[in-house]
């Protein structure tokens, strides 16, 4: 029996009768003398009963489906209270996850002379093979729950899918688990085309053949946009390559279908497939829930299918996007702006219910609670959303070309990288995360550096790191502050931890006397990020595209510096423009002196500065024709080139599923003044607690301001 299959049967259970027939057999096996009272005329409150021989049970079982298992027990002890005073004891099985949930509901039954026995769903799952009785039990709720759904087109029929088409859905959901199962050296096209064909043969079996036309009717339908005579090609080699082993092949009349061993194991991944979905769903619910009390509780099943939904459309774009890039050499990024407009789009297609605080505030929550997402996510959640973005680009990539292997080796396999500050500082930040896991920035860096790119950061921008630092040091250690906090410190902040620590935190970077130094051997140190210069590249540049890149960064600098208190004097501000033009020419010469495709440069730009962004569009549209080659590469453009380029192969399956999804969405915006002066309080208010304490309570009270402020209220919240 398949754990995967028993653990979705308990899930998807509806009847509860064959609940009802689960618990009995399970719970027959430890208690011999088992009774059922379940009765359509009443059953006193309880489903069975231990036997007792003067007819007042001691022992009673109820099993229940429903999701408020917590109302139910409630329900349970005051009707048996009424029906039977003498029971002491009320084993409850139920097929949900309580586990150390009912803690609590135990401690009061029990001071009501009641104990309260919970068998949950893994309960049940850790008890299924122990015995035959139980197996069998197992593998009937299996052929009665599971199977059914599964072979049908309700796992394929998801309401939060931006796709239109069956057919479309179904492709989507065979590249993902393609993706999974096969080794990550297998060429692209294959892999894909593999998987449609698995797709459309999924309800064939020996009896219910399908014909080669039909197979290539109901792919060709889905990626109606390509060519034909290439699709039908790509269709034939797959069936062959996957005849015999995987699908059973009728010559004579050339009909399909697939082996019974296959559908069999199709069955058991979208069975693990709904799980990951599953987890999913719940990790949204526990991020949304703080927001029910102000956005009304009526408004949760809205949440529940909305945010999954937009999440699902942000992915598609990305991959558009990121697939258009490859085809066109025109990069572009994924950031705010898409996913502002995923929401809004949502949100005037499918309007939410309410009015006023709802409809005023719901993109913002939305926007936050997706980014709070991608931030905070538990492995199983990281993994899944990973999955699905790859999916979603590798079925942009087919709407576009059946050779999608041939796309992709367009895409940059070495060079050097040169880092600014935008990207550096988080690797900063990061370390104040305990846990490897949780360093999402870092291990995107250093999987770029294990599959051999170079990275590079100039003396100017080390320079700008020092200064940053020197400035969050000048926020931390002045009793009066204006502005934005700076990055590093605003992220210190927000682990909890205690202020005065943060000089010294600042000192596993640097020391006093030669900090530049020591900022350059720590990058080296821990991710091979090496200092070379590009001043003297910079100078070999097309003088007029530097005056005119002088003159856009200029204007950039000066109107950043108008709009906030903190930006440095004039001195700082030209230096800051120095480094700017110093980096971004210098890696436009290295092109220029290049002899190869846009994408398959050998030097790049990484930066999340939405000036350089800017300032390249200005250029391009400045110089038309003759614009210098852009050297500009975003942080989900690096995270696909390592997934589907041409180091994919050298990517273990560990490395490409923990690669983060949306760095560019992820990284924690800057924080306003308020939050130093809610941790000052909170810290003033709680002294002498333990500092476990006061960190976690520090952590809440910023959270929940920053939730506060989402629904237009700035008080500092009381902790």
């Amino acid at each position: 029996m398949n754990i995967n299959l028993f653990r979705f049967a308990l899930e998807r259970i509806e009847a509860w009768q064959d609940f009802e027939r689960l618990c009995s057999v399970f719970l027959a096996v430890e208690f011999s003398e088992l009774r059922t009272m379940a009765h359509s005329s009443g059953d006193g409150g309880r489903d069975s009963e231990l036997f007792s021989p003067n007819g007042k049970p001691f022992v009673v079982c109820q099993y229940s489906i429903r999701k408020d298992w917590n109302v139910k027990i409630k329900q349970t002890t005051r009707r048996l209270k009424e029906t039977f005073p003498d029971v002491r004891s009320l084993v409850y099985c139920s097929n949900q996850l309580i586990g150390g949930q009912a803690d609590e509901l135990k401690a009061d039954l029990l001071a009501q002379g009641i104990m309260l026995d919970i068998r949950d769903r893994n309960w049940f799952i850790e008890r299924s093979v122990l015995g035959e009785i139980r197996l069998n039990a197992s593998e009937e709720l299996i052929d009665k729950v599971a199977r059914p759904i599964l072979s049908g087109e309700q796992i394929i029929n998801k309401s939060t899918s931006p796709l239109t088409s069956q057919e479309a859905k179904a492709a989507l959901l065979y590249l993902d688990l393609q993706l999974q199962d096969d080794i990550t050296a297998k060429g692209l096209t294959k892999l894909s085309f593999d998987a449609l064909v698995r797709a459309a043969l999924r309800h064939t079996t020996s009896e219910i053949k399908m014909r080669r036309e039909q197979i290539h009717k109901v792919i060709g339908e889905c990626l109606s946009s390509v060519d034909k005579v290439e699709l039908d090609k790509q269709i034939d080699s797959a069936l062959l390559r996957l005849t015999k082993r995987f699908i059973r092949y009728w010559p004579q009349e050339d009909e399909f279908c697939l082996t019974y061993e296959e559908s069999q194991r199709i069955i058991v991944r979208l069975a693990e497939k709904e799980t990951e979905e599953s987890a999913f769903g719940e990790q949204i619910k526990l991020l949304y829930q703080p927001y029910l009390k102000d956005i009304l509780p009526e408004n949760e099943d809205d949440l529940k299918s909305r945010i999954p939904r937009v999440i699902e459309k942000l992915l598609l774009r990305k991959g558009e996007i990121f697939v258009s890039a490859v085809m066109s050499g025109n990069l572009d990024r994924v950031d705010f702006k898409q996913l502002e407009d995923c929401i809004l789009g949502d949100i005037a297609s499918i309007p939410p219910q309410g009015k006023g605080i709802v409809i005023r505030y719901y993109p913002d929550i939305i926007k936050t609670i997706i980014c709070n997402l991608f931030k905070e996510s538990t492995d199983v959640v990281r993994i899944h959303l990973r999955r699905l973005s790859n999916s979603y680009t590798l079925f942009s990539f087919l709407r576009e070309t059946p050779d999608v292997q041939s796309a992709t080796q367009k895409l940059f396999s070495y060079g050097k990288i040169w880092l600014d500050t935008t990207v550096l500082l988080p690797l900063f930040a990061e370390q104040l995360q305990e846990e490897e896991s949780r360093r999402k920035f870092s291990r995107l860096i250093l999987t770029a550096r294990d599959s051999g790119i170079e990275l590079r950061v100039t003396p100017g921008v080390i320079q700008e790191v020092n200064s940053h630092m020197n400035t969050a040091w000048g926020c931390f250690s002045q009793t009066t502050w204006q502005g934005r906090i700076p990055f590093l410190y605003a992220q210190y902040l927000l682990t909890g931890k205690p202020m005065d620590n943060f000089s010294n935190w600042l000192s596993l970077f640097r020391g006093r006397e030669q900090p530049e130094e020591d900022i350059a051997q720590f990058l080296h140190e821990l991710f091979n990020i090496q200092r070379e210069s590009l001043s003297e590249a910079a100078d070999r540049g097309d003088q007029e595209v530097r005056y005119a890149a002088d003159r856009l960064w200029t204007n950039a600098h000066y109107f950043r510096r108008r709009a906030s208190i903190n930006e440095g004097d004039d001195t700082t501000t030209k230096q800051l423009i120095k480094h700017d033009i110093e980096t971004y020419l210098g890696v436009v010469t290295l092109r220029t002196e290049e002899q190869v495709t846009e994408l398959g440069y050998k030097h790049w730009l990484l930066t999340l500065d939405r000036n350089a962004w800017s300032i390249r569009d200005a250029l391009q549209a400045e110089f038309k024709g003759k614009a210098p080659p852009s050297p500009l590469l975003s942080l989900d453009f690096l995270i696909n080139n390592l997934t589907f380029g041409a180091k994919r192969s050298k990517l273990t399956r560990d490395q490409e599923q923990t690669l983060p999804v949306f760095l560019d969405i992820e990284l924690a915006e800057s924080m306003p003044i308020d939050i130093l002066q809610i941790a000052n309080k909170i810290r003033s208010d709680n002294a002498g607690l333990p500092e476990y304490v006061i960190s976690r309570r520090v952590r809440e009270a910023i959270n929940h301001f920053r939730s506060l402020q989402l629904l237009g209220r700035n008080e500092v919240p009381i902790v």
